[in-house]
């Protein structure tokens, strides 16, 4: 299972899934660190003097650095030493956690959330861009979604166990154990980590002689089918980030009279599903040798599941089944990397591993705020500081407008074949 680069570096098998495991657990925290504010909603409102758009803005700031950082980062992990580069953006994500919990107002909410996101953007590129050197190919769709299994672990612990933990502790304490746990993951990095990435980025001969920065950005960003499969991913991550990470747990309140925790509980049933059908989707495309077909189908299922949920009350135990498939249907995501691995050559990998990210937490920064702003557009009293069922819902369909153009891009612009591809890629190599 291990490809020629490991087996020169002399890494066995056990070696190379605890270099892999380490790694994956910056992407665990970063995905908690992300999810947080959804169970603290109504304190963060409470102390920071928040409404709903404020506090919408505020999360989402997370995704403006994380963004604006995907491209950097995937270029320097195709041009430097991983392991330093991982070890500093622990410590950055840290610093961001540390001081939202000393925020006092909106603004240093912004700032604290800005710094957690530009810490954050290396997470998931660095996972794929090590399970990518270290693995052989043909397992890649399946690492991909234990990739996205894990993150989705992750952000299930920022949910209903970050819930008891602001329960028992207060939001600001439980931001403070969280920035030791990322001290802590910084430290097993540099002790423990023993990967400096494959001969082609440590030579610095073959560094020299890269493509330059320019040209990788051209190699991607002139695929159309990168485009297309981008933008799949960002629509099909809009439930995470706009539901499941921030507003789902307000609404599952109001819907279903629960508590917190109760409502965190439901909510993290999408991540698990998420968890689940992630390794399944990967599996089942690896063994159809069609990754099309499950984007189609992971779209259409969470449409119908959501719409479901969006659409009327449902029975407990029906609640549970709709929201586990809703957020398994977003496991179609995790595929679109093993697509963009396909349509651009190994030189720019973890930049276009990066570019796709990009596209995915952008979702973030657009829906968290729209869906908020959406939400007080349609309160008719401006007197009561409470929102009934109706906003929610008004604001909470734009999330099945996304499942359904995720699935219409699936069906009429990926590509089920792409015999360009080989051609692209020599005459790219060349460039």
């Amino acid at each position: 299972m291990i490809n020629t680069i490991n087996q020169e570096k002399k890494f066995s098998n056990k070696q190379a899934i605890l270099i892999y495991l380490i790694v994956a657990l910056f992407l665990v925290f970063e995905m908690a660190v992300q999810v947080a504010p959804s169970v603290m909603a109504p304190n963060l409102m409470r102390d920071l003097n928040l409404g709903t758009f404020d506090l919408g803005l505020m999360s989402g700031f997370y995704f403006y650095t994380y963004a604006i950082m995907q491209i950097p980062s995937g270029l320097l992990f195709d041009r430097f030493k991983p392991k330093f580069i991982i070890i500093i953006s622990i410590l950055v994500c840290t610093l961001g956690t540390l001081l939202f919990g000393l925020a006092t107002n909106f603004y240093l909410g912004c700032l604290s959330r800005l710094l957690t996101g530009l810490g954050s953007a290396f997470a998931f590129v660095s996972v794929l861009f090590v399970a990518s050197d270290i693995f052989e190919k043909k397992y890649f769709a399946l690492m991909t979604g234990i990739t996205q299994m894990l993150a989705a672990f992750g952000a299930m612990l920022g949910q209903m166990p970050i819930s008891f933990l602001v329960h028992h502790l207060g939001w600001q304490n439980t931001m403070f154990s969280l920035s030791g746990m990322g001290l802590g993951l910084a430290t097993l990095v540099w002790f423990i980590m023993n990967y400096d990435g494959s001969s082609k980025q440590n030579n610095i001969e073959c560094f020299s002689n890269s493509l330059s920065i320019k040209n990788s950005l051209k190699i991607i960003i002139f695929k159309p089918q990168t485009w297309y499969i981008a933008l799949y991913a960002l629509l099909l991550w809009a439930p995470m980030s706009g539901f499941a990470s921030l507003w789902g747990v307000q609404f599952l309140i109001k819907v279903y009279s629960l508590n917190t925790t109760s409502a965190a509980f439901y909510c993290s049933l999408m991540w698990l599903g998420l968890a689940i059908f992630s390794p399944l989707l990967g599996i089942f495309a690896t063994s159809i040798n069609n990754k099309w077909l499950p984007l189609v189908l992971s779209a259409c299922m969470g449409s119908i599941t959501f719409g479901l949920i969006l659409g009327i009350e449902l029975p407990y135990y029906f609640l549970v089944i709709c929201l586990l498939l809703a957020g398994g249907a977003c496991a179609g995501q995790s595929l679109s990397f093993a697509l963009i691995q396909e349509n651009n050559p190994k030189s720019v990998k973890a930049t276009a591993f990066a570019f796709n990210n990009m596209a995915i937490v952008i979702s973030g920064a657009i829906f968290q705020p729209l869906i908020g702003f959406l939400i007080s557009k349609n309160h008719l009293n401006e007197m009561s500081p409470t929102y009934p069922i109706g906003d929610y819902k008004f604001g909470l369909i734009i999330i099945l407008i996304a499942y359904i153009f995720a699935m219409l891009i699936s069906i009429l612009l990926i590509r089920k074949k792409r015999k360009y591809f080989q051609k692209s890629t020599m005459k790219s190599s060349i460039t």
